[in-house]
């Protein structure tokens, strides 16, 4: 099985699949060997990256919201880690620490209580083909889940907003490689302590029968930082990964935009030949 992130990793910068890549790609999955996004985004946002590569059906799965959920491409969920409506009123306090905007993401939409929607959510919303729905807390039901939650604005808007967190906030969404999936620079995003693409990626293999040294990952940024942990995965770092990813990687490829992917795929399936 092959678990890729996307952005920084099977993308280029312009949020292509390479030529070469697509082929190394292609010839893995008529090889047999299962291709399955790791990703932050939802299914929406994945569906059409995997409809170029000629992937789709009822037997393949993606892992999204950075192991939030796994999916099946029909989009059956397998497995879900959701939060829950007292961590949604938690986000929403911490929400006024900061001048940033705060959306809910379930499956198949984003929920903010925001009026004024920032550039980068708008964009986020176009970009995964989630239509954002505008809610005042009132009208939230209190049996409402979601599967993670992102802090977003102008990058010195976070910045400061994270300075402004207290540290019950990271002591309790920062405790593992899950939680606080994501530290950007414009964005914070917060999962279920128990999600983690490392931990969907080994759920979903054991469910399909493949052993963890089987499993080929690739990843570039720290919500990847779970799948390197796993020593029984081949762990591939990208040329443009952070340092962390690279110290615990079995190869450093290419960079995202210098067909990275298709550089290490070529080298692992001829010494499966």
């Amino acid at each position: 099985m092959i678990a890729t992130d996307l952005d920084g990793t099977l993308l280029t910068s312009d949020h292509r699949i390479s030529p070469k890549t697509k082929k190394a790609l292609q010839r893995a999955d008529k090889m047999g060997i299962k291709v399955v996004p790791a990703s932050g985004r939802p299914l929406p946002g994945v569906l059409p990256y995997l409809k170029e590569l000629n992937i789709s059906g009822h037997d393949n799965y993606a892992i999204l919201f950075n192991g939030g959920v796994v999916q099946r491409l029909t989009g059956e969920k397998l497995i879900s880690n959701d939060l829950s409506y007292a961590d949604l009123k938690e986000f929403l306090h911490y929400q006024k620490l900061g001048k940033v905007n705060l959306h809910f993401m379930t499956e198949n939409h984003y929920y903010t209580m925001d009026r004024n929607l920032s550039i980068i959510m708008a964009a986020a919303s176009a970009l995964n083909n989630m239509k954002i729905r505008v809610r005042d807390l009132e009208q939230v039901p209190e049996d409402f889940h979601f599967i993670k939650a992102e802090f977003s604005g102008p990058a010195n808007e976070i910045k400061a907003f994270k300075q402004n967190l207290p540290e019950v906030f990271f002591d309790k969404w920062n405790a593992s490689s899950s939680g606080i999936s994501s530290l950007g620079t414009d964005t914070i995003e917060v999962n279920n302590l128990v999600a983690s693409k490392g931990l969907a990626i080994h759920q979903l293999a054991h469910r399909l029968g493949i052993h963890e040294n089987e499993v080929v990952v690739f990843g570039d940024q720290g919500n990847d930082l779970s799948m390197f942990e796993n020593n029984n995965f081949y762990k591939v770092a990208m040329g443009n990964a952070i340092s962390a990813l690279k110290e615990r990687a079995d190869f450093v490829t290419k960079d995202h935009d210098d067909d990275g992917i298709a550089y290490a795929l070529n080298k692992i399936l001829a010494s499966q030949v």
